[in-house]
């Protein structure tokens, strides 16, 4: 469950794929800390410096992956061995990020208060075929711990029983 809270970089990933500016950024980032602080990764929920720091050196890595890639070693001895990698990266991270992604982008990138998208596109996305028990659970899961209602034409839909080319409407509840 704790690979569904925010992390430094599920928040720089986000900033990176929707190319906002220094100012929108650091708005967003400001935003989730106090708005947000109850899906936080309990490392960030009373540190705000940590959280700002922790994602603007995501920002960078995102950017120039390749530099930081050669002098990770240094870094991580610079910080006094405190930096690990394998602590911001979970199994599902890519899937998890989904679901981060969307309901920062319904609350805080987006004008409009909902998002668009077929079911069928979703399981593509990740590398699905079939909608599986296991993934329709794990999409529940996430849909509840985010607080996402699922819509179709109007009316709360079941991700499992929708068909899979019928446009979904994803809102915050």
């Amino acid at each position: 469950m704790n690979e569904l809270f925010y992390t430094a970089l599920d928040v720089a990933c986000i900033i990176n794929d929707f190319e906002l500016t220094v100012k929108s950024s650091a708005e967003l980032i400001r935003k989730i800390f106090y708005q947000e602080n109850f899906l936080l990764a309990q490392d960030y929920k009373n540190n705000y410096r940590q959280w700002l720091l922790d994602i603007r050196y995501w920002e960078g890595y995102i950017y120039d992956k390749v530099t930081f890639d050669k002098e990770f070693s240094a870094i991580k001895k610079d910080c006094g061995g405190l930096l690990a990698a394998e602590n911001f990266v979970a199994d599902n991270f890519n899937f998890n990020l989904f679901f981060k992604t969307l309901r920062i982008k319904i609350l805080y990138i987006d004008e409009k208060n909902y998002s668009r998208m077929k079911l069928r596109t979703l399981l593509a996305t990740y590398g699905y075929k079939r909608r599986s028990k296991d993934f329709i659970d794990y999409v529940k899961k996430c849909l509840a711990f985010y607080k996402i209602q699922t819509f179709f034409r109007g009316e709360i839909c079941d991700v499992a029983e929708i068909n899979l080319d019928a446009m979904i409407t994803f809102r915050i509840i």
